[in-house]
């Protein structure tokens, strides 16, 4: 195939394009000024940005609209022009590559619109009209967007007709699947973003297209200097990546660390207790290997921890707030078992009368002493939603985690986000800690979460920040 793209040094322009989806009412639309000298794979990663896709399914340009073209019955004169991807052109669909065409040769001021659709399922036909031909300074941004109304329909909801239909069922609680609809787009739209069919952030796309066109920068992109929510984020499909970040720009995670010295003592008392209880010469177990039984009473009433199980309080294997608490110590490193006893580990030895020490010991061990992969990624995604601090009960922590375990490649074997209880026992040792530590306001019983301390708040962000 012959290339087309030519030698356009210093020729390139701007180009005013409204960018429209076909068939939406009210209107859908972006008004963005872009580089004549963009070829068409990244006019397509500019509109998906643009508009909010998610780049997950196949897409392709036309000099004609695809309505247009399933309704002509063969009484076009030319067979219209495609453009797709490498990946896309196969023995069955017939085009030209998009990474070969320039917008600037396809969009001039004698050329009709051309069209963009994406997922040929549903049909989502976007109108490219020029509408201006501007020259900028050499340094302008590649694509900008100036205006835009309304966001993007949700991915999968049936082409701009099934969009129209959830939206007046949305709108409407009498509706026979209101109830059923409104789960349906808080599952598919996600935790990171608030579903308003009205609202569109220009400051935030422009902030991304900011980003798709960035040279890469190889010191920041060193796994040695990314945050630990970056290495999520890179994890990510890129049409999600955009989502989470967007929810990391409006969440103040990047808030600096403050802890006062006697909130961190408050907040670290069980650790505190057992490390000082174990002492520097160590806590000889029983036979069985278990905590001594006046240990164990003696923590749940120094502990004042009797509101949290019933008993005796007189055995370790009974008395399971002691032994979550013992495991998470061992599994932290802040304590380990030698020859019979419970010695601590080398960090915990200089931290007996440093509970600030300690509070950021636990925060780091937490970020990063996670036994899988999944696990560290779930313990991240728990302390990005603790430190939002908008969720007032374990199930609505759990949703969110699920989803984000989803982003990250972690499903089903069929493809769907993971069970809450899947997603609960994978958290258990982190939410164990956290409800230890008093990151939780509890309800009326023991293990019931009815929303986020002040203090949980900013041990979540220091978590984060390790």
């Amino acid at each position: 195939m012959t290339t087309r793209i030519s030698n356009l040094a210093g020729a390139s322009k701007l180009l005013r394009v409204r960018v429209s989806v076909v068939g939406s009412d009210p209107k859908i639309w972006r008004l963005i000024d872009v580089d004549s000298s963009l070829t068409l794979d990244k006019v397509h990663e500019v509109i998906q940005l643009a508009v909010g896709w998610r780049d997950s399914h196949l897409h392709a340009f036309t000099d004609t609209d695809p309505h247009e073209q399933l309704h002509s019955h063969g009484k076009q004169s030319s067979r219209p022009r495609q453009w797709h991807t490498q990946n896309s052109l196969d023995d069955d669909l017939e085009g030209l590559l998009e990474t070969e065409w320039t917008l600037g040769e396809l969009l001039t001021e004698s050329s009709e619109p051309l069209f963009y659709e994406y997922d040929f399922g549903d049909g989502w036909i976007h109108r490219l009209e020029l509408i201006d031909v501007i020259v900028a300074a050499v340094s302008r941004p590649l694509a900008r967007v100036i205006e835009a109304e309304r966001r993007g329909p949700v991915e999968d909801s049936g082409g701009i007709h099934g969009y129209s239909e959830l939206l007046a069922a949305l709108a409407d609680p009498a509706h026979e699947r209101h109830h059923e609809l409104t789960e349906w787009v808080a599952a598919t739209a996600g935790p990171w973003q608030v579903f308003d069919p009205e609202a569109v952030d220009i400051d935030q796309i422009n902030r991304e297209l900011d980003r798709l066109f960035q040279a890469p920068d190889e010191s920041i992109r060193s796994s040695e200097s990314l945050s630990l929510l970056d290495e999520l984020t890179m994890r990510m499909p890129p049409g999600l990546q955009r989502e989470f970040r967007s929810f990391l720009d409006a969440s103040g995670i990047q808030k600096a660390i403050v802890i006062d010295a006697a909130v961190a003592e408050r907040m670290v008392a069980p650790y505190l207790w057992l490390l000082r209880r174990i002492g520097v010469d160590g806590l000889k177990l029983t036979s069985a290997g278990w905590l001594p039984p006046v240990v164990v009473s003696d923590a749940m009433r120094d502990l004042d921890w009797g509101w949290r199980w019933i008993g005796a309080f007189n055995r370790e294997d009974m008395t399971l707030p002691i032994q979550i608490l013992r495991e998470s110590a061992q599994r932290l490193g802040l304590i380990r078992k030698l020859k019979g006893k419970l010695v601590l580990g080398p960090a915990a030895k200089k931290l007996l009368d440093d509970p600030v020490g300690l509070w950021f010991l636990l925060a780091r061990s937490l970020a990063h002493r996670q036994p899988h992969d999944y696990e560290k990624a779930a313990a991240l995604l728990l302390a990005l939603e603790i430190a939002v601090g908008k969720r007032a009960s374990e199930h609505e922590y759990l949703q969110p985690i699920s989803f984000g375990l989803s982003a990250l490649g972690w499903t089903t074997s069929t493809g769907w986000d993971l069970p809450e209880k899947v997603v609960a026992d994978v958290l258990q040792l982190t939410w164990e800690v956290l409800f230890n530590l008093g990151v939780f306001v509890h309800g009326e019983y023991r293990r019931d979460v009815a929303g986020v301390t002040p203090e949980g708040q900013t041990f979540a962000r220091a978590i984060l920040q390790a």
